[in-house]
């Protein structure tokens, strides 16, 4: 019987079961792979003398060599399984010599390394071609050597080997490192390839693609799975059953979409943290190899753009692989490079102060602009781990118009309601904000993904367009061939969204051309995950802190010393090099791995490296500052009285208690503290030096006392507030003098609660603390032994010594001063746990239903209940220098002077001190912590408070130089600026501009109104006013300001406004 020829004569295939033959074909290894595709991808392969010749130099010392210095060295032969090369982080140059074979002769030729690691491919004459991605799933293999080899031709080349791979060296999933990896060469191959089969295996790929991974009933995906199902009936290793092959897939893929189909831009990217589970000297070689690769893929692929972040990896291009950098310059303008972001790394959002977002802005966009000729206006931050309210402003003011992100896809608790919107800050800047519906920046452009563009999309009914971002990221690497190959397929395919490669910019301005009115999002985008590292790795947060208060310091000292010198035909010189590369450090240091605290050891030691070069350099920049200013050019003081010269770097009056510098003094002999004097200094004008002698103090009528109670209770009291507290210097009493709110403690509530929580996360040890931790802790009492140690009359002071382990220990003084308005509870922590979280925890007396916490340049309320999943998600969070609750009348500050975790609930305030998690790096937190907390109680609520000033002068201590060349007291230099009112709107910021050249001719101001209310402030200052120009952080002249005097201007900012003034003097 003889069957029509449209019978198919066979039984349908069942569709698991044609799942599996699929896969088995595709497969890349496996008991199947002899008869799958893989087997005729390649057509020859040569390895070994005399085709491919090894020798190698291996770098002492774990230094990272130039290329230069590498070929100086003597190369020794050797057989390529003869050894393995290591340990760790140390670094291997092979020469490669090749010799091609007669069976190769006239056909395209390929080098095929794979060592499990990562490597930079360079010529002869030293430049970096390509770099090499050893192992599986993010691999990068391949050298193409020339398109048509002769017989006999020979090649050379070199490969610089670091030992570790893609993701560092992590020997589990805490991603520790293992210091002893040792890395074989596995394949150091010629190969050919079969373009046949290699084009029908990227086609078969996207067809899967469809098949499986869009809607599985649709017809065109069960027309797929009968393609693939076909192409493997028909396959053999013959030429004409390769083109039947091919000509079924082209069948398939030349289908094209109609006109109302989702459009989705793709634009490769390469996600390089700039130190994570490497430290930052790998990733500058990571630089050079990702972007290597891709200008390569750029020769390869005509239609191919690839966008770059983060400015720092650009300078260190500039310092290292000046011809790579030439390159992406070329490919910029001719339109196929994109540079994006604008910042100077991808930075945390949370943690940098105000002033920090404003410089990772400046410094990157002045560096594009004089690199590239052009600044960017999308700001670029996919990681980051939450993003501050106050992000939009800063943006709106760096040029930028566009936000890109995707990180808020890890929420665990709520989904993130929008992809498409305006992002509106806490001042109601407004910014274009898109977060890629396929959920990841390193996405590998296949079907799935294009159908997530769809299924993720929460505003399709606005826009009709998505940003996908492909290439292999965080460790580095970029797109590969293979993805290129598949975007060449989904350009237009039926039954997945149109693909087509374009840029960042044009996806954003089409959309804002093309869309429907957006939502609009107001406030944070907090990320309901990595809540841990607002407190991991607690020195670095210091580190940040103190870096970020010394500059300021520097910066208003050293103008003020070239503003004076000017006016004394002085020689100071203001140090605008030295500012802007300390300015770089802390913010390279601000890394969203690096600040966080979640990168591996290795990486915190240039970290802390960086943070003590610093704070060191600003020590003595601003000591140069403080002598031009009290001695102008003379170095050695004259005179002989006894005084000090004391610099307030904030803008309004201080009177605090000091310690004298000078050992064992007599002024006035109230108290001392070991060997150094106490004195209290009274009104030191804001922005100003004010000189006070030893004759010309008296002694102070307000007194701090401390002192036991009947009952045993300790207190400490002045004429401002008394404290009582209990054997365990937990607080049981506060009262505040000036209020008849009686005692602040919540009834039967005790505050400086020391807290102990098992913190034991899902995962991601050193980012993540989770919801359940608050129902495991214990609280750290029981001693009963805390005492006086100072009575006063100027400190009065407590100190608790507690066990917290047998291996950790903590003291902690409490003190009152005789001025003082808040008690500061300084500690000192010897830290030796293992997945345990230390909080301190308060209990007022005030009921609300939010928190206002200390953000960049303004604050933000969050909720202090758990009403609903948002509320509950928040149940710990990020802020500055304060938390503070309050009711319409009255309220508390909990301030501190280097953290950044908080959490309030209903009456209770926590402050987080330290984690202890255990992955990537081993000893995060281990070892001695000193920081300083203080309760600050105070009359109205928030926004009617001074919260704000006493929250900065913790964190701005006065500084004093001992000097004997003044006979009375005096104002050395009256106030720079004054304001009126003096801390409603903040003056945060005085420098030189950065085109002042440090002539001292323009002086920049950054202002910020602080607690979100519209002010009108007077501005006076002892300059000479010649012209006045409203500016932007990057210190463009954006409208003169009316209405200036020579000494005098009057500014209106509205709700958490950040206002740049340049005054020409």
């Amino acid at each position: 019987m003889t069957l029509d020829d449209n019978i198919d004569a066979t039984p349908k295939i069942p569709e698991n079961i044609a799942r599996s033959r699929i896969n088995n074909f595709l497969a890349s290894n496996g008991q199947f792979h002899s008869m799958g595709i893989h087997r005729g991808l390649w057509l020859h392969r040569k390895s070994a003398h005399p085709h491919v010749r090894l020798s190698f130099f291996s770098v002492p010392d774990m230094k990272r060599i130039s290329f230069k210095d590498a070929v100086a060295n003597k190369f020794e032969d050797f057989d390529q399984l003869a050894r393995k090369f290591g340990p760790s982080w140390s670094t291997h140059w092979f020469k490669i010599d090749i010799l091609i074979p007669k069976d190769m002769d006239g056909l395209p030729v390929t080098f095929q390394w794979n060592m499990d690691n990562e490597g930079l491919v360079w010529s002869t004459d030293g430049e970096p071609l390509q770099g090499l991605t050893g192992g599986d799933g993010q691999e990068r293999h391949e050298y193409i050597l020339t398109k048509k080899a002769k017989e006999g031709e020979r090649f050379s080349f070199y490969i610089e080997s670091a030992c570790n791979g893609m993701f560092g060296v992590g020997a589990s999933d805490s991603m520790v490192p293992d210091p002893n990896r040792y890395f074989r060469i596995n394949t150091a191959d010629l190969v050919v390839p079969n373009a046949p089969v290699q084009r029908l295996y990227h086609d078969l790929w996207v067809i899967y693609g469809v098949a499986y991974d869009t809607v599985n009933d649709s017809s065109r995906a069960r027309q797929a799975v009968w393609v693939l199902n076909s192409v493997i009936n028909q396959f053999s290793l013959n030429d004409k059953d390769i083109d039947k092959c091919l000509a079924l897939t082209s069948e398939f893929l030349s289908k094209t979409n109609g006109t109302g189909v989702h459009q989705v831009t793709a634009v490769g990217n390469c996600h390089i943290d700039s130190a994570w589970l490497w430290p930052y000297g790998e990733t500058k070689r990571k630089v050079a190899r990702s972007w290597a690769s891709q200008l390569h893929l750029l020769e390869r692929y005509p239609d191919y753009v690839f966008t770059g972040s983060q400015v720092q990896q650009y300078e260190w291009l500039e310092e290292l692989y000046p011809t790579l950098l030439d390159r992406i310059k070329k490919k910029e303008k001719q339109g196929r490079w994109e540079i994006i972001g604008g910042s100077w790394v991808e930075h945390d959002t949370n943690m940098p102060s105000g002033e920090s977002l404003c410089r990772q802005m400046l410094l990157g966009q002045r560096y594009f602009e004089k690199h590239f000729g052009k600044r960017t206006n999308v700001f670029w931050l996919p990681d980051s781990f939450g993003y501050s309210g106050q992000l939009p402003q800063v943006l709106k003011q760096s040029g930028c118009d566009y936000f890109f992100t995707q990180k808020l896809s890890w929420n665990n608790i709520n989904k993130f309601p929008l992809t498409t919107f305006w992002w509106t800050g806490i001042d109601n800047s407004s910014i274009l904000t898109h977060l890629t519906p396929a959920d990841t920046y390193n996405a590998e452009v296949r079907p799935s993904e294009l159908q997530k563009c769809i299924r993720n999309h929460h505003d399709l009914e606005y826009s009709n367009k998505s940003l996908l971002v492909f290439g292999h990221g965080d460790g580095g690497g970029g797109p590969t061939p293979e993805h290129l190959e598949r975007l060449q397929r989904l350009k237009d395919l039926d039954g997945v969204p149109t693909c087509k490669p374009g840029t960042v910019t044009n996806f954003f301005k089409d959309v804002e051309a093309t869309s429907h009115k957006l939502q609009s999002y107001k406030g944070e985008l907090y990320l309901e995950f990595h809540r841990g590292t607002y407190t991991t790795q607690a020195l670095v947060k210091r580190g940040n802190r103190q870096c970020e208060v010394m500059i300021r310091d520097v910066e208003f000292m050293a103008t003020l010393a070239k503003l004076l010198a000017n006016s004394r035909k002085g020689t100071y010189a203001y140090p605008q090099d030295d500012i802007t590369r300390l300015w770089k450090l802390i913010c390279l240091n601000q890394f969203h791995d690096c600040l966080p605290g979640s990168a591996i050891g290795l990486a915190f030691v240039d970290v802390h490296n960086y943070h003590r070069e610093v704070i060191f350099e600003s020590m003595q920049l601003r000591r140069d500052a403080q002598d031009s200013v009290l001695f102008n050019d003379s170095s050695a003081e004259k005179g002989k009285h006894d005084g000090i010269a004391v610099f307030n770097t904030l803008p309004w009056p201080r009177t605090e208690v000091l310690t004298l510098p000078q050992k064992n003094t007599a002024w006035l002999n109230e108290q001392k503290h070991q060997d150094n004097e106490y004195v209290v200094v009274r009104q030191v004008p804001g922005l100003s030096v004010a000189g006070i002698t030893a004759t010309s103090l008296t002694k102070t009528e307000e007194e701090a006392k401390a002192y036991k109670t009947i009952d045993g209770h300790l207190v400490l009291e002045n004429g401002n507030l008394k404290a009582v507290f209990d054997g365990d210097a937990q607080l049981v009493e506060l009262h505040d003098k000036h209020s008849d709110r009686g005692n602040l403690v919540a009834p039967g509530a005790k505050g400086n609660v020391m807290q102990m929580y098992e913190d034991v996360p899902t995962y991601w040890d050193a980012w993540d603390v989770e919801i359940y931790h608050l129902q495991k802790f214990k609280v750290l009492a029981g001693g009963n032994d805390a005492k006086i140690v100072a009575k006063g009359p100027l400190v009065a002071s407590l100190e608790r010594v507690y066990t917290i382990s047998s291996s950790s220990w903590m003291v902690q003084t409490i003190s009152l001063t005789a001025v003082g308005s808040y008690i500061e509870f300084s500690t000192s922590v010897e830290w030796h746990e293992s997945h345990q979280f230390l909080k301190t925890e308060f209990n007022w007396n005030i009921i609300s239903d939010f928190a206002t916490y200390d953000i960049q340049y303004g604050v933000l309320r969050r909720p202090n209940h758990y009403n609903t999943t948002h509320d509950s998600a928040k149940f710990e969070v990020c802020g500055h220098k304060f938390a503070d609750l309050s009711d319409a009348t009255y309220g508390v500050a909990l301030m501190n002077n280097c953290k950044y975790g908080y959490a309030t609930h209903g009456t209770s305030q926590r402050l987080s001190l330290l984690r202890s998690p255990k992955g990537p790096d081993e000893n995060a937190d281990m070892g001695t912590h000193t920081f300083t907390y203080a309760i600050y109680p105070h009359k109205g609520n928030f926004a009617s408070s001074d919260v704000m000033r006493k929250a900065l002068e913790l964190n701005v201590p006065l500084s004093v130089r001992q000097t004997t060349h003044l006979d009375k007291s005096t104002a050395i230099v009256p106030s720079l600026f004054t304001l009126d009112p003096p801390d409603r709107v903040i003056l945060d910021t005085i420098k030189l501009a950065e085109d002042d050249k440090g002539h001292g001719k323009t002086v920049v101001l950054r202002l910020y109104e602080a607690y979100g209310g519209q002010c009108t402030v007077q501005v006076e200052s002892m300059l000479a006013i010649r012209d006045l120009q409203v500016s932007n952080v990057l210190e463009d002249d954006v409208r003169p300001l009316e209405g200036f005097s020579k000494h005098k201007f009057t500014l209106t900012l509205t709700p958490f406004q950040i206002m740049t003034l340049k005054l020409v003097v």
